[in-house]
């Protein structure tokens, strides 16, 4: 193939979305769902020094922005298609806002979701009455057994990100952007099969084409591709499984290539301190596939010439266990934490004797475990303390006051 035929067939696949129908899924959209809000964050605005907006796609009635793309396809399905199953592959948020609307529109749905999807989504798409697969390792697995299951029983399947429909119905968010903050100049989005961005992208540059667009990746995405196709049991997993998606869509991929300023790739950690910022801030729970746009913020990856930036806060179905553990990891990565084991005499009142030593330094005791039988000194018992102190001088002076009471003790 030519390299002029290539750029041809390129432009034919980014053509199959154009503005028009942007606009015709707004049309559609507004019948079923509400205009989410944009509100603008102070300490977030004061902490980087630029005015930060938050656009609060999680506000929908299933917690994400995939509300948009499902509404659009399930609003356009013709006489012979409504009557029949809706199927799709899904992490999660997909599942839930396809399984909802198809119950509105009274249509069976089968889903299939990766083995390890969050139990919270797997029982919510169960919940609104949908059938849920559990295939494969990752996104990208569960899709193609989606595609062979509706080839093979006549179901409409209904593509996460790599449709035109829903790419149409996701554009939707920057129509709304536009008539809430007419002025901002940089938007950040997340980024998994390029669904979401790709509809704005193509919004933004024939409305307003001197807003810098700026998408968030996960590393994991480099992780897998790097060991996920290795003969080793255990997988890379991501914190923000809404965007662990191997590959970018053959749709959305040359829209974003056109359309998008710069791509960038955050660590998983930077992802998880991004919830928590999220969480502490603004007293949102949001989980990492939300929390992305606003890492690739934190990250220093806007230009430096922009200083009015929308975030785009895009879901936040997130498993409550899974939150408890990051808070806890978070937490202690600000030196709030501290687990310390002691060896002590096991003897009547050895016990009292350190807590009132922890007491006295005002550390706040969360939780106590004894060990007599890997204790290394004979006749002492090994007890471990998880404590909760105020900052990182105030743990260091802890430990001082221990090791100066003679009491054999090590951080862990």
């Amino acid at each position: 193939m030519s390299t002029a035929q290539a750029l041809l067939n390129e432009e034919d696949v980014t053509m199959q979305v154009s503005y028009e129908d942007t606009c015709r899924a707004l049309e559609r959209i507004r019948r079923s769902l509400p205009v989410t809000p944009l509100t603008k964050s102070e300490v977030l605005s004061e902490l980087t020094q630029i005015e930060v907006y938050l656009k609060w796609d999680n506000k929908l009635q299933t917690g994400s922005f995939k509300e948009r793309g499902a509404v659009n396809v399930l609003s356009t399905l013709d006489e012979e298609k409504i009557q029949k199953t809706v199927c799709a592959a899904s992490a999660g948020n997909h599942a839930l806002a396809l399984s909802h609307h198809a119950r509105r529109f009274g249509l069976p749905c089968v889903l299939v979701m990766p083995k390890n999807a969050p139990l919270v989504k797997i029982q919510a798409a169960q919940s609104r009455g949908a059938k849920v697969i559990l295939e494969g390792q990752a996104f990208d697995d569960s899709y193609a057994y989606a595609r062979t299951l509706a080839e093979e029983n006549g179901y409409v399947f209904v593509s996460p990100f790599d449709d035109p429909l829903v790419v149409a119905g996701q554009s939707t968010l920057a129509h709304e952007l536009l008539d809430q903050l007419p002025d901002f100049d940089s938007i950040i989005v997340p980024v998994g099969g390029g669904g979401l961005i790709s509809g704005i992208s193509l919004v933004m540059k024939e409305r307003r084409p001197d807003v810098h667009i700026l998408g968030v990746q996960s590393e994991w995405v480099n992780e897998w591709r790097r060991h996920g196709h290795s003969k080793h049991l255990i997988k890379p997993v991501s914190i923000a499984d809404g965007i662990a998606v191997k590959k970018i869509g053959a749709i959305t991929g040359p829209i974003i290539d056109r359309c998008v300023d710069k791509l960038v790739t955050l660590s998983e950690n930077a992802i998880a301190s991004s919830m928590i910022t999220l969480l502490e801030t603004e007293r949102a729970v949001v989980e990492g596939a939300g929390a992305a746009a606003l890492g690739g913020l934190l990250q220093g990856h806007l230009p430096r010439d922009r200083k009015k930036v929308v975030v785009v806060v895009s879901g936040s179905n997130i498993d409550m266990n899974v939150l408890s553990r990051l808070i806890s990891r978070e937490v202690a990565a600000r030196g709030r934490l501290l687990k310390v084991r002691l060896s002590i005499p096991d003897r009547p009142g050895s016990l009292h004797l350190v807590s009132g030593i922890l007491a006295q330094q005002g550390a706040n005791i969360l939780e106590v475990v004894h060990d007599r039988s890997f204790s290394s000194i004979p006749g002492n018992v090994e007890v471990t303390f998880t404590l909760e102190v105020r900052d990182i001088k105030h743990r260091e002076i802890l430990l001082l006051s221990l090791e100066e009471s003679g009491i054999p003790c090590r951080q862990i």
